[in-house]
């Protein structure tokens, strides 16, 4: 199951470009689209008490509703680059994140969270109406209000000063619109007109998630096998995975030997955006094959194809790695156990899922469950781990590597 959490983690929802012929249809509840004025609602009220009133109230010509809850880590570790926003353009801007959550909720994660104990933007709880105006199922949700009119609804990236400096000077932005409700038919091919053996390349499809599936064609005896929407190394790591257990496969674990490394790896420093970047570099691709073929002879087959009409070559190799490695610590006292814990195998899984970390390998043999605490870096995770018996070191090791030739 660990393995199949690996693969999935690296599956993220995609943006799109490329029209396939079978357009999707697009079901999004009624709510105020872009280009309408907002209403004359008040905001509500804030987790420490305070009124806020309508947008078009606000002294400031933008405004940017950051839906969210405080359950989304993601959107509370955004909360300090929000801020320095707002605070660079207090004149101009406002950042009021909106939940529908009650109040005790965000009072409690107020008194232990430091992030979100530091945050000054305004806190709107217990929403029932905004976001009915601006339905969504993912957070963060971010809608720009200029001048009292809705002129854009976009991921969290979008949200820095070059997109500010954009709105106050062309009142207007044009960016992907981040839609929570497409809707795609899956099960239609994406080349029309195709029986038997075949397959297919593209790039994004408008109108589409990220999908990995496979459908079966009993009246044909042919199952077509279907990548819609993904980057290209989660498209090769999903077949891989397919065939073998994969650990998972972070950055430092795929090695680009080709100039055009951008294809392959998101670069914040280079591309900026990653919805923008996926735009550029995702493929949709299917394959039929006979309906009880070998799955892992297809996804052998997929493997070549896609490296064919892509031009390239890949492999899982060992290749030398910096990694953190966790042992016993032969001279340790033996540590407090907690059965509301976790062993320590499952805490270096959880470690090794922070993509910023180098990978992380687990050598101990301990089973016991330990309650772990603190180390955000490396050296304060090396003194928390031995507290509980265990050894941190950092050494180059040999570990399995998706390879792009």
């Amino acid at each position: 199951m660990k393995y199949l959490l690996n693969i999935i983690l690296y599956f993220f929802p995609i943006l799109l470009l490329a029209q396939a012929s079978n357009a999707p249809q697009v079901n999004v509840p009624k709510g105020i689209r872009i280009g309408m004025e907002v209403p004359a609602d008040v905001l509500g009220k804030t987790v420490d008490g305070k009124s806020i009133p309508a947008i078009n109230a606000l002294p400031q010509d933008l405004v940017i509703l950051d839906f969210m809850t405080t359950a989304c880590t993601s959107c509370i570790a955004a909360l300090p680059r929000l801020n320095n926003l707002q605070n660079a353009n207090s004149n101009v801007l406002k950042i009021i994140s909106v939940s529908y959550e009650e109040t005790a909720r965000a009072q409690a994660l107020k008194k232990k969270n430091e992030v979100f104990k530091a945050n000054k933007l305004d806190f709107v709880v217990e929403d029932s109406i905004w976001t009915r105006y601006f339905p969504h199922q993912t957070v963060s949700h971010m809608v720009w209000v200029y001048k009292g009119k809705v002129i854009a609804i976009t991921f969290s990236e979008f949200v820095d000063q070059d997109m500010i400096d954009s709105v106050l000077k062309d009142g207007k932005l044009d960016l992907p619109v981040k839609n929570d409700f497409l809707t795609f038919d899956f099960s239609r091919p994406l080349m029309e007109n195709n029986l038997g053996k075949f397959s297919f390349l593209t790039g994004f499809i408008e109108g589409a998630y990220t999908k990995f599936d496979r459908y079966a064609d009993s009246v044909n005896n042919m199952i077509r096998e279907c990548i819609v929407n993904a980057e290209i190394v989660p498209a090769f790591l999903y077949c891989y995975g397919k065939i073998v257990e994969l650990p998972y496969i972070k950055d430092s674990r795929i090695i680009v030997e080709r100039p055009d490394k951008e294809r392959f790896i998101f670069d914040k420093e280079r591309s900026k955006y990653r919805e923008l970047w996926k735009r550029k570099y995702g493929i949709s691709y299917e394959a039929n094959f006979d309906l009880h073929a070998d799955t892992k002879t297809n996804m052998k087959a997929m493997i070549k194809d896609m490296e064919l009409k892509l031009g390239v070559k890949t492999a899982l190799e060992p290749r030398p790695v910096m990694c953190w490695v966790i042992k016993d610590d032969p001279e340790a006292k033996a540590a407090v156990r907690s059965e509301d814990g976790q062993t320590i195998a499952n805490f270096a899984f959880m470690l090794d899922l922070n993509g910023e970390r180098p990978p992380v390998i687990n050598e101990s043999s301990n089973g016991y469950k330990y309650k772990f605490t603190g180390g955000s870096n490396y050296e304060e995770l090396k003194v928390a781990l031995k507290k509980t018996g265990f050894l941190l070191t950092q050494e180059e090791r040999q570990i399995p590597c998706l390879v792009i030739k």
